[in-house]
């Protein structure tokens, strides 16, 4: 998946992890209005793996939308959870990222940025770090 994605230039996030692979963290963006939002995502590999998903959290917008939990832990539950019960033990990391964040980003970035709350570096005059998008 992220090797097809990145030779069809379709790629939307960049991951790593600690030494044991059970830290994530990195990047993921969307594009919205041809401007790129990126954000810091994080998770970690929860001791039940694979029978439970890893939560992922977008720190930079916890409190910011209802379809998220403490500590900016997306809510998957109702969509992507059943999904990976099913498949079980044939989904990974990369699934979870392409049917649960993948989904998430694009059904609330686009609001998030209409009600104000997101706005693109470009249109900040205040932000000037290089982080490519900014939360209210």
């Amino acid at each position: 998946y992220v090797k097809n994605n990145k030779e069809a230039d379709n790629d939307w996030f960049r991951l790593e992890s600690n030494q044991d692979g059970t830290r994530w963290w990195g990047k993921a963006w969307t594009i919205q209005d041809m401007l790129r939002y990126e954000f810091d995502i994080e998770f970690d590999i929860p001791v039940t793996y694979p029978m439970t998903a890893p939560e992922i959290a977008i720190p930079d917008l916890d409190g910011k939308t209802a379809k998220m939990y403490r500590g900016g832990k997306i809510c998957m539950t109702d969509h992507f959870q059943p999904l990976w019960a099913r498949n079980v033990p044939r989904f990974g990391i990369a699934h979870a990222l392409a049917l649960g964040l993948g989904p998430w980003l694009a059904v609330e970035i686009p609001d998030l940025i209409a009600r104000g709350v997101v706005v693109h570096k470009e249109r900040t005059t205040t932000n000037g770090d290089s982080a490519a998008s900014s939360t209210k």
